[in-house]
């Protein structure tokens, strides 16, 4: 007899409603829950697939030690209890002897324990926790905390026009975006700037294609042309904007003729598009995540293009960017009650810490974000420097999210202890002293945000093997480490009822709700409130010039206005003729979840370059050909796909095939000053067919 059971997807982070049909103990299937979540009832491609992901063959299945070399991968089964102890003993003896600092903790996915595992870090006596944002996320967000001290978010259904960068919502959170077809319904207007063709652009009424990297030399020229032809709101900037005159006289060099230069855009089209955005009063801007920051000049670019917001009058106005809260980031709302993450990550913050990792090379992100910055963790264990790196635990930890990531795993084999805790036998499992397995979204319970709504789900089926939830994990090493945290050691429902202690919501009500419960008195944003208020930044107000870059100026040579520098080295452009761009979202991927799907896999059974047809003729290279990608440190051997999407001169690549990494040949310091984010979206590269050797012709056996 089967039955239908309430679950969400948590292969990415859109936490999709599902409704699984389960069938004596067994997951048979799976379809979108109505109702529930972001979605609206629909899944993606991976969503579907979550039976053939849930059963995968390398789930780690049991705790495993290591028992040869680092790297090789040998390992015996070993019960949980001498896991447990094991890791304790470790853990302790080196804070003993060297300082709770010298252990670092760290996250890739899923993200929805990471409350738990920040706060036994700080239990432990480390501010040294960090995550897979040091390379997503975070550098957005560093750009709206000095810009305007919060996030925000547009205001699509009231604004006349919307401007996408990077906005790719049919290959990167397809089930929750807004329809296209129904802004343009409402009249609402809709430019995408974006290299590539992607389905997005296709409906856009303006697409724009900058070079890539160049986004912030595009936007100060919006900003140059809205000031001289009287297109911004003075009223607005007299009494809520800071810097505007360094701002104004800055990107007055950002001409008609100079950034068509520096953009690849026609001077014709330019024109237009600045024409056109003029036209609109409500704006309303979104910007990528990854895209936009992934470059070494992404961070400024960010601000450059948010600056627009402010100058027009749009940030905190109804129609333009609406101050928002991230559940993961951000837990202060203006609108409460809410969930008491922050308490709860801080409640045990240690006071006496030594600086994150990455604090003296990344002063500003450090000051700004609460976790090290992972790009420098390499480093940090190389050169033990300011102070050494002993152990590392991970939970989730995908190397190849790291640029030149064998020189991670190297690195690896010099500490003293590390464990791995994961869903699949992956790369950066191989070098460590203990695994620990966790399960999936099916098979434990979460308590997490949904919009206004918080919702409680529990396993649909039973953890598979000897697997555990993430956060029992997490629990249980506050136990075996003895901390001096008596909420995380009573387990998971304890911390789930502290964290919802201001809602109004008791745990028991949400365990009986089969869909999200509404936060009760949860009103939503009034725009023009935060205004009212005063931002939160040192000036209250919007910080075009950022008072908090400035005390980084004279030492580190960070500006303070959203300047724009180029992403490229020219130099390297004879050797170099190409520019690689790591990383675009394909549907059916999600980092290197899939690579061991074989329903997933038959949409694209080999790692591909995406090669405009013109450079591919002048190559000589054809469609699915074996072709070498080559950088300043390294060559990678794929096959080509040829594709008018890829402007001439760019190559895209996704970015997490195991037998073609091209992130491992991204050098590991090619990063950005201000949030020490890899520039992988810009990096110079050679393209090349490979040679077929002829075979040797056998001699004859032939006989008589």
């Amino acid at each position: 007899m089967y039955e239908i059971r309430k679950s969400h997807c948590s292969i990415c982070l859109r936490k999709c409603g599902i409704d699984a049909t389960v069938e004596d103990g067994i997951l048979i299937k799976v379809e979108g829950s109505q109702g529930d979540g972001p979605s609206g009832g629909n899944l993606c491609v991976k969503a579907f697939a979550s039976k053939e992901y849930v059963y995968r063959e390398d789930r780690i299945q049991t705790p495993l030690k290591r028992v040869g070399p680092r790297g090789e991968g040998k390992f015996i089964p070993i019960s949980w209890e001498a896991a447990y102890t094991e890791i304790a003993d470790n853990l302790l003896k080196i804070k003993g002897d060297e300082g709770a600092d010298t252990v670092a903790f760290y996250t890739g996915y899923s993200k929805w324990y990471r409350p738990y595992l920040h706060r036994l870090v700080h239990s432990f006596g480390t501010l040294n926790y960090g995550s897979e944002s040091s390379s997503c996320f975070q550098s957005f967000r560093m750009a709206h905390l000095i810009n305007a001290g919060t996030l925000s978010e547009p205001d699509i259904g009231n604004t006349e026009l919307f401007m996408g960068w990077g906005y790719n919502p049919f290959h990167n959170g397809n089930c929750t975006n807004v329809k296209i077809e129904e802004w343009q319904e409402k009249g609402i207007h809709i430019m995408v700037i974006d290299p590539r063709v992607t389905p997005a652009a296709s409906y856009a009424d303006v697409h724009l294609r900058p070079r890539v990297g160049t986004d912030g030399a595009l936007a100060n020229f919006f900003a140059h042309y809205l000031i001289e032809n009287k297109k911004t709101d003075e009223v607005y900037i007299a009494n809520y904007v800071h810097g505007y005159e360094e701002y104004k006289a800055y990107v007055s060099q950002f001409t008609l003729t100079a950034t068509a230069k520096i953009t690849g855009i026609s001077p014709e089209d330019l024109l237009e598009a600045a024409k056109y955005v003029g036209r609109h009063h409500k704006i309303a801007s979104q910007l990528s995540v990854a895209a936009i920051p992934h470059h070494i000049n992404g961070m400024q670019s960010c601000r450059a293009i948010l600056a627009l917001s402010a100058i027009t009058g749009n940030f905190d106005r109804e129609g333009g960017n609406i101050p928002s809260v991230h559940p993961d980031y951000d837990t202060e709302t203006y609108s409460k009650p809410r969930l008491l993450f922050e308490e709860f990550i801080n409640e045990t913050r240690p006071v006496d810490s030594k600086p994150k990792i990455g604090s003296e090379r990344f002063p500003l992100w450090s000051e700004l974000i609460e976790e090290f910055q992972a790009m420098d963790l390499t480093r940090n264990i190389e050169e033990g420097t300011p102070y050494p790196i002993k152990a590392l635990v991970a939970f989730g930890l995908n190397s190849r999210m790291f640029p030149e990531n064998s020189k991670l795993l190297e690195a690896i084999k010099k500490l003293d202890f590390y464990v791995d805790v994961d869903l699949f036998y992956t790369e950066a499992a191989k070098y460590a002293d203990i695994v620990l397995p966790v399960c999936t979204s099916f098979e434990r319970s979460e308590l997490q945000m949904v919009g206004p709504c918080v919702r409680y789900t529990e396993p649909v089926i039973a953890s598979l093997f000897e697997s555990k939830s993430d956060i029992d994990i997490i629990c249980d090493l506050a136990n075996y480490l003895n901390l001096d945290d008596p909420v995380l050691r009573k387990g998971e429902e304890y911390c789930a009822k502290y964290i919802l202690h201001d809602v109004g919501i008791t745990l028991n009500n949400l365990k009986l709700s089969p869909v999200p419960l509404k936060i009760p008195g949860k009103k939503p944003y009034v725009p023009g409130t935060l205004l009212a208020r005063g931002l939160k930044t040192p000036t209250h107000r919007y910080e075009l010039y950022s008072e908090i870059i400035k005390k980084y100026e004279q030492d580190y040579h960070l500006n303070p206005l959203p300047v724009y520098y180029e992403a490229l080295d020219p130099a390297k452009a004879k050797k170099y003729p190409l520019i690689l761009t790591s990383g675009g979202r394909i549907p059916q991927e999600f980092h290197s979840r899939f690579q061991k799907m074989k329903w997933t896999k038959l949409l694209r059974p080999y790692p591909a370059l995406d090669i405009n047809p013109k450079d591919a003729k002048q190559l000589k290279i054809k469609q699915d050909e074996d072709i070498e990608l080559t950088t300043s440190i390294g060559t990678i051997k794929i096959k080509a796909n040829l594709t008018y999407m890829v402007p001439e001169n760019n190559v895209f690549m996704y970015q997490d095939y195991e037998d073609a990494d091209v992130n491992n040949i991204i050098k590991n310091d090619h990063l950005d000053a201000y949030s020490g984010f890899p520039g992988y979206r810009t990096v110079r590269c050679k393209v090349q067919k490979i040679k077929k050797t002829a075979k040797p012709v056998e001699k004859s056996s032939k006989i008589g």
